[in-house]
């Protein structure tokens, strides 16, 4: 099968309605056609091949939970078929940790049970500027992190999980961070967690990741503008 120049991207989520993050409005103003893969609620994975890229997100659960979920499983298989096709693929946190485990590597929690939530500054590698020229302070959500899989190299670090961001060729990366995260997602991601997880965060914790969101939007929106221009092959 031969992708389109005018073929839509595949944006993979795990979870619905919060589709007003940055990528997606990064997409619509951009003139790209997304379509929608819900695999949690069993949505089948389609053939990657129709698809002039895909992009997998975050979710609450782990890339190592085959044995639990089928649809993890399933997700697996669709990222190893991605690559075998050559299909420019994005992973964001655990999008990328599926990512790492097709490619060969390990995903686990920090040897000192550290987790980042909230807003953390992620730096930049020395010969990577094109992906990260200087420090960005932008929204994380994990408790594992992942090794760096073998034939990749690291474009992104950070204080406690090194792997920020790795590629493996020019259209195809991961991303640990959260860079789609803009204050209108936050705000829907906060109320969810305050249903299931009331006592996870303090309403100054909330509060404060809220600020942060806010101090940091424009900045990562313009950063992330160029990576999008660059990923699609738009700039």
């Amino acid at each position: 099968m031969t992708r389109s120049a005018a073929a839509p991207y595949l944006f993979v989520k795990h979870s619905a309605n919060w589709n007003v993050d940055r990528c997606t409005r990064w997409m619509s103003d951009n003139g790209q056609v997304v379509d929608w893969c819900y695999p949690v609620n069993d949505d089948p994975f389609p053939d990657p091949r129709g698809y002039a890229g895909v992009m997998v997100f975050g979710g609450a659960n782990s890339a190592n939970d085959c044995s639990d979920f089928d649809w993890v499983r399933r997700e697996l298989v669709f990222v190893e078929q991605c690559l075998k096709h050559d299909v420019p693929f994005l992973g964001i946190c655990l999008g990328a940790q599926i990512l790492a485990r097709v490619l060969g590597a390990r995903v686990r929690p920090h040897e000192n049970a550290v987790q980042e939530v909230g807003f953390h500054r992620v730096d930049p590698v020395p010969g990577e500027s094109d992906f990260l020229q200087s420090p960005l302070t932008v929204m994380q959500w994990h408790s594992e992190g992942f090794e760096l899989p073998p034939d990749t190299r690291r474009i992104a670090t950070g204080e406690h999980f090194p792997n920020q961001a790795y590629r493996l060729n020019d259209r195809v990366m991961g991303m640990q961070f959260h860079p789609e995260v803009n204050p209108e997602v936050l705000s829907i991601w906060q109320e969810r967690n305050r249903l299931k997880k009331p006592e996870q965060f303090t309403d100054e914790e909330r509060a404060r990741m809220m600020s942060d969101a806010h101090l940091h939007d424009a900045s990562v929106t313009l950063w992330l503008d160029s990576v999008m221009r660059d990923w699609t092959r738009t700039g």
